[in-house]
């Protein structure tokens, strides 16, 4: 079984953004998940507390990605 040694926790003693993450979820022993930055949004354009856009509110996380990213 190949754990990720990667601590999500740690990301605070990063001085700047990482461009590619990597997890392993506690469910999942075969595959590795590569997370990358797509975008970068300033403070005062998301709702800090729901982490949305204004285009984004009422989508779920696979239409935005979908909408955006695809």
């Amino acid at each position: 079984m190949t754990v990720a040694a990667f601590d999500p926790k740690l990301l605070s003693n990063y001085d700047k953004p990482k461009y590619l993450l990597h997890f392993q979820w506690k469910n999942s022993d075969i595959k590795i998940y590569r997370y990358a930055l797509v975008e970068e949004i300033n403070i005062n354009k998301i709702d800090h507390r729901l982490k949305l856009k204004q285009d984004e509110v009422g989508l779920t996380q696979q239409e935005i990605w979908k909408k955006k990213y695809k």
